[in-house]
């Protein structure tokens, strides 16, 4: 009798080292998941926006040394370490993501406002104007990253930073086709305007009049009294 105790004690004891064992497998995989996912939108960050989002990267190899751990079946010092592991990871995650959204508002007011022009004057392909804005919109960049199952992290960094800077490349070059058409004394009030921001006759200079009356979107533009 005794011996089947000890027996189903055993058992018992096998269970839950596998439970214990899978829940925190489970946990450090969420980490390790987020924190790729944090790295790999700050390498697109830094080629799109031309901003390096300042982060602790050491946290990327705290959670290596916390899996090395669980290989080894340490698992009260994983216990130990999961609450600091987690704050770390989380911080990056949204030091890098607030940061991001910041960067995608400033450059989507823009998109937008060469939608409006190029509704106008047509001067620009609209589906790269779209794809553009869909990506400010969304923040769709898995899809583009994550070309194939189990590619070492190097090469996704290498395809977040390829996928970044072929966007900036399109901002760039859609910017500047749509407003590098207009004279550099009226650049500036056509983007104001195309903004929905009121300018005012008397502050226009007489050339910048002549300027905007003549261009291709002379036609609509309308003076209102005030």
């Amino acid at each position: 009798m005794s011996t089947d105790s000890e027996s189903l004690e055993a058992k018992l004891q096998s269970v839950q080292k596998q439970y214990r064992r899978q829940h925190l497998a489970d946990e450090l995989d969420e980490l390790a998941e987020t924190m790729e996912e944090t790295l790999l939108q700050r390498e697109l960050a830094s080629a799109f926006f031309d901003e390096r989002v300042d982060i602790d990267t050491s946290a990327r190899q705290s959670v290596d040394e916390v899996m090395d751990l669980l290989e080894r079946g340490e698992y009260e010092t994983i216990e130990e370490r999961l609450p600091a592991l987690e704050s770390e990871v989380e911080s990056a995650e949204t030091t890098v993501q607030n940061r991001i959204q910041e960067l995608r508002l400033k450059h989507n007011s823009t998109v937008t406002a060469m939608q409006r022009l190029n509704d106008r004057v047509e001067r620009v392909n609209e589906l790269r104007l779209r794809a553009l804005g869909g990506l400010l919109d969304d923040w769709r960049w898995k899809e583009h990253v994550y070309s194939e199952e189990d590619v070492k992290f190097e090469e996704l960094a290498q395809n977040a930073r390829e996928y970044g800077q072929e966007m900036r490349e399109a901002f760039d070059e859609l910017q500047e086709t749509l407003f590098g058409h207009y004279p550099p004394d009226i650049r500036s009030l056509i983007e104001r305007m195309i903004d929905d921001e009121r300018l005012s006759y008397a502050d226009l200079q007489p050339e910048q009049r002549t300027l905007l009356a003549e261009s291709d979107i002379g036609e609509y533009i309308e003076l209102t009294l005030s």
